[in-house]
């Protein structure tokens, strides 16, 4: 099944592992964790503290805590990224078995904070600007006895340099998700 805060397609399945631990938290502890969440995406430090406080009740290991958290933030994040509204948010957290007040308080809080977190997604986004030198080089990396390839992408501009190293295996995928992204923006115009 399709979801629009996944951006059209199928619900990550540790997303879908999360629910279940989200669920265990009150619906008040939830929408808490998700406006301390929501203010750490555009700024202010997330305190570990008010984590482990808000779902102590639940008796979450430190584990559980931080999957929480990077459960709700990966939810807010998309959501914003794909330009929802809260009451489809809410609708679709609900489809995947968020009970209904949990499923509320998230879309509360990122209706809440949408604005915030549009403007931080739109600034902290790959951008690029000016002149750009792209590299592409296959380099081997030692894996226990062996020698491993890999690919390194590189993209060298006026603020720096930003490099990147991938298995063929993730060459692959990322290619195909470049160019699934193409056919998608293209079918918009």
């Amino acid at each position: 099944m399709r979801f629009r805060f996944c951006w059209d397609v199928d619900c990550p399945d540790w997303l879908l592992a999360e629910i279940a631990t989200l669920s265990k938290l009150s619906s008040v502890k939830l929408r808490l964790l998700s406006a301390a969440v929501a203010k750490s995406i555009h700024g202010d430090p997330l305190s570990y503290d008010v984590v482990t406080k808000l779902s102590s009740d639940a008796k979450l290991s430190e584990d559980g805590s931080q999957a929480s958290v990077a459960a709700v933030r990966w939810v807010l994040c998309s959501a914003a990224g794909a330009a929802v509204t809260p009451a489809v948010l809410d609708s679709e957290l609900q489809q995947l078995g968020l009970p209904k007040e949990h499923a509320a308080a998230i879309s509360r809080v990122y209706g809440d904070h949408l604005p915030r977190l549009t403007h931080h997604l739109q600034h902290t986004s790959l951008k690029v600007g000016g002149e750009v030198q792209w590299t592409c080089r296959v380099a081997g990396v030692g894996v226990g006895g062996g020698v491993e390839p890999v690919v390194e992408l590189g993209m060298e501009q006026a603020g720096g340099t930003t490099k990147l190293a991938l298995t063929p295996t993730q060459l692959h995928a990322l290619v195909h998700e470049l160019s699934e992204a193409r056919r998608l923006m293209e079918a918009l115009h």
